[in-house]
């Protein structure tokens, strides 16, 4: 089924920058239905903001002039999260999307600030990346169903113009949108399956999930993203929160993934060339001889121009692996901002910003 961004209710967490919390500073208990989610925004929000702004950054995220209590501030994130929120309530309301109050629940509890008052830390994942991965609204309308909004359809369905759920195009469909459905990628026009571990591909979309093209096997073909500590060809060969660790071309100081992302460099001073004519003086002696030269041209045949420095191939050195990310956590600045899942809008016929 369709999966709605949190876009409506925790895109206020967005806006905010933070999460919220009792009067008395304690950390706040989450526990949602689709009626009380904006309190439980509230709640984390301000109770966030609290604990790890200044008075500035709360009335810069409040855009408020003027200092805010706790309260208060449940009171604005609260109305701004409700007025968001409006347009879900109309399609719960219109039985065509379900709310699971325990996806809401796992995320909230994620973004809220550790209560020992640490609101800044250094860790090789977002608390909240996979707790926030899904959203808690799901579309139920079925294909041919009538919609208002495109969350509102069930998954591999689109709402169309005529406000009607529509099924995403099937294996050698025409593509819409260049859209097909789980597991098919639009390739000129045409929905294809995607390819299997060990299939050829083009590009990584090509590729099921968890797999990416590897341009480096003899016929391009669909390979198992790397693990931490896996030699890597560049971030995008990593598994999800990995990074590629580059090496370093020789003599130009550049970082690299391969050498074919470096230069020839001449052996005596690694400035960069085609051939050993560009180094050192660039004059040569014709071989087996004492004549000057400077290229093939000034020798007699079979002998050839020998230059003393010497033009060196291309070379990526240092261990290339993926290993973890380390991110700053700013509980202050809004755990949302990381999560360009939660900016989505949502309007009639319009998609949220799902992952």
């Amino acid at each position: 089924m369709q999966r709605i961004a949190c876009a409506i209710a925790l895109n206020t967490l967005l806006v905010i920058g933070g999460c919220g919390g009792d009067d008395d500073g304690g950390r706040p208990s989450v526990s949602t239905s689709d009626d009380t989610v904006c309190d439980a925004v509230a709640d984390v929000a301000c109770f966030n903001m609290f604990q790890c702004c200044s008075e500035g950054e709360i009335e810069d995220a409040l855009n408020v002039s003027d200092p805010r209590t706790e309260s208060e501030c449940r009171d604005d994130v609260r109305a701004i999260c409700e007025r968001q929120k409006a347009v879900i309530d109309f399609s719960v309301k219109n039985n065509r999307v379900t709310f699971d109050a325990k996806v809401m629940n796992a995320c909230l509890q994620a973004i809220v600030a550790p209560e020992d008052g640490t609101c800044a830390t250094i860790a090789a994942m977002l608390p909240w990346a996979e707790p926030c991965l899904e959203s808690a609204w799901t579309g139920t309308v079925a294909t041919g169903g009538q919609c208002d909004f495109q969350f509102e359809c069930a998954q591999d369905n689109i709402c169309s113009a005529g406000r009607q759920c529509v099924a995403l195009p099937g294996v050698n469909m025409p593509c819409v949108n260049q859209a097909c459905a789980t597991g098919l990628y639009c390739s000129a026009g045409t929905c294809l399956m995607q390819v299997a571990e060990g299939g050829t591909c083009t590009s990584t979309v090509q590729c099921q999930k968890g797999f990416f093209c590897d341009a480096t096997t003899p016929t391009r073909t669909c390979t198992k993203l790397h693990a931490v500590g896996e030699k890597c060809s560049g971030s995008g060969t990593c598994a999800s929160g990995s990074t590629c660790l580059p090496g370093t071309c020789a003599g130009s100081g550049f970082t690299c993934t391969s050498a074919t992302s470096c230069s020839a460099h001449c052996a005596d001073d690694n400035t960069f060339c085609i051939g050993d004519g560009d180094c050192g003086t660039g004059v040569g002696t014709c071989s087996g001889t004492t004549t000057t030269c400077f290229s093939n041209a000034g020798c007699i045949s079979p002998a050839t121009c020998v230059f003393p420095v010497k033009c060196l191939p291309p070379e990526c050195v240092g261990e290339i692996v993926c290993a973890e990310q380390h991110l700053s956590i700013d509980y202050c600045e809004a755990a949302m901002n990381s999560l360009p899942f939660f900016q989505g809008s949502i309007g009639v016929g319009g998609r949220p910003g799902a992952p």
